[in-house]
């Protein structure tokens, strides 16, 4: 059994999500760790490395079930155990947790994937009204601006601006660790074939170039959600009004035409507290927004 490199050095905790559970997980050298705030590209990104894994476009991927949200409190620890212990091909999971409320081991891969703040917590909106639980339901008003205040305000959690902010810095304050790939939604959705091909650099997979262009379009967002089935979290068991409505639109600036002058006034003030404005250029608008700045 691998030994951490770093323990966890923080205690997170949420309504969903116990980081103390990855304490019973047991790595082997070479699995993949996909760990970004939520509705950031975590299952698009899982998605395109069950494709690279198994070499296979067509992939099923059951992310939830194959690659598992190990923090996850709604599915016995156990169970999930078991199916990772069972797999004997290379592995990824996936967390929501900051980097420092998690273990790290230096034999593992790691991929972590960040969005613009104000796409995510719309994605969120949109991604709890298609939920058949009521999680958070409470924490997005119909009212954008009220729901918006609350996100600013810190009570999403991990899925506040806070919350964000928090989990991206942990990762830059580890950004020198040669198993850490940082990647942007906006350019993954730019350049797909970039993003595809850095992945697959970084777990070292390699496939012939047909076959990584055949990945490529399979990982596309009207591919994906076409094939809800095979890539949405717990697809078929009950837990979405629609598989598919998991994908959404895979588009920016969903804030046009909902927020306030002074809601986003508001929004400009919280994250310069939060961020240098070299971070937050990258953070809100990836590599095409640093280099523009």
């Amino acid at each position: 059994m691998l030994t951490p490199f770093e323990p966890a050095q923080t205690t997170y905790s949420g309504p969903e999500s116990d980081p103390a559970r990855w304490n019973s997980f047991e790595p082997r050298a070479g699995d993949i760790v996909v760990n970004t705030p939520p509705k950031s590209g975590t299952t698009w990104t899982q998605g395109i490395l069950a494709m690279l894994i198994s070499g296979q476009p067509d992939v099923d991927a059951q992310t939830s079930m194959k690659s598992p949200w190990i923090d996850m409190k709604l599915r016995p620890l156990e169970d999930v155990l078991a199916r990772l212990a069972a797999q004997d091909h290379r592995r990824q999971v996936k967390s929501h947790t900051p980097f420092d409320g998690l273990p790290y081991w230096s034999e593992l891969r790691y991929i972590t994937v960040y969005r613009n703040p104000i796409d995510v917590h719309f994605s969120f909106r949109n991604h709890v009204r298609n939920m058949n639980i009521d999680l958070v339901d409470a924490l997005y008003p119909d009212d954008p601006s009220e729901s918006f205040r609350i996100f600013l305000r810190g009570d999403h959690g991990e899925g506040s601006l806070a919350g964000v902010v928090n989990h991206y810095t942990q990762t830059l304050a580890r950004e020198d660790r040669g198993n850490l790939l940082r990647l942007h939604y906006a350019d993954m959705t730019r350049d797909l074939a970039a993003a595809v091909a850095k992945i697959a650099d970084h777990v070292g997979i390699t496939h012939p170039p047909e076959l990584m262009a055949a990945i490529v379009d399979a990982a596309r967002f009207d591919s994906m959600k076409a094939n809800a089935h095979r890539f949405t979290p717990s697809a078929g068991q009950g837990f979405w009004k629609a598989d598919a409505g998991f994908f959404d639109s895979a588009t920016s600036n969903k804030w046009e035409g909902q927020l306030t002058k002074d809601d986003l006034a508001a929004y400009d003030a919280a994250i310069s507290d939060l961020l240098t404005p070299e971070e937050r250029v990258w953070l809100e608008w990836g590599s095409a927004g640093a280099t523009a700045a």
